[in-house]
């Protein structure tokens, strides 16, 4: 049975959702919460095709991960999600990864509802009038501040922005930010397990723009790396060992 306040679905972890390391990619776990969250609007009658047409569409703010371990090929995982509330105008939603009844990681979701051609962030109220979910306030210990970039981080590389990043709202899909971060890690931090991993996402990335990535070590063995497109900081990311 499905309800507002917790919906959960289970998926087994496919071959090609496993990278070089043998464990899955972080843009396919952050795809499983992705389609977790639109799974459950969709059960209560509010998935993404009727909120678009209704002028709304929902855009990821930040994504803080917290990891016991990585799935693994063929892991049989039960994902359970629970919409938190509001900060400001930024909605909450946690989702909470099991593997044969193991809790292996949690993350935590911020999103803005905006509208759907000029991307305007709506006010919280408007999708709350469906009178689905609550106006809870998330309290001050489990809200997620967007990452604050360091000074002076050297000069990493490019990674352009291709047609296939892209999802249904016409940018870089939040996901793909997981393997843009894979991929600017130092090869050291791909080898050791990663256990708190923060994406924020600032500005859209769309077709044809070029992202400049930066990065560096920061205390306690993580590393920081952002990205700028031609129109300013589009995202930070934080990840420790």
């Amino acid at each position: 049975m499905v309800t507002v306040e917790e919906f959960s679905r289970t998926v087994q972890v496919a071959s090609y959702e496993v990278g070089a390391n043998e464990k899955i990619k972080l843009s396919v776990l952050l795809r499983m919460a992705q389609e977790t969250s639109e799974q459950h609007l969709g059960e209560l009658g509010i998935g993404y095709e009727r909120l678009k047409a209704d002028g709304i569409v929902f855009l990821m703010t930040n994504y803080r991960l917290l990891i016991k371990r990585l799935p693994v090929h063929n892991d049989v995982l039960t994902i359970k999600t629970h919409p938190r509330g509001t900060v400001g105008v930024q909605f909450y939603r946690d989702f909470v990864v099991y593997a044969d009844g193991e809790e292996i990681a949690r993350i935590m979701q911020t999103s803005v509802s905006a509208n759907p051609d000029t991307h305007k962030i709506l006010r919280p109220k408007v999708f709350l009038a469906y009178n689905i979910f609550q106006d809870a306030k998330v309290p001050p210990e489990d809200r997620v501040d967007r990452l604050t970039v360091p000074e002076g981080l050297p000069f990493l590389g490019e990674r352009p922005i291709y047609y296939s990043d892209l999802d249904f709202n016409h940018h870089l899909n939040n996901a793909v930010y997981g393997d843009v971060l894979m991929d600017f890690l130092p090869a050291e931090m791909r080898r050791q397990p990663l256990r708190k991993i923060q994406i924020s996402y600032i500005s859209e990335s769309n077709l044809g723009e070029t992202l400049k990535i930066y990065g560096g070590p920061t205390e306690g063995g993580g590393f920081f790396l952002y990205g700028d497109h031609e129109r300013g900081l589009s995202f930070s990311a934080k990840a420790e060992p």
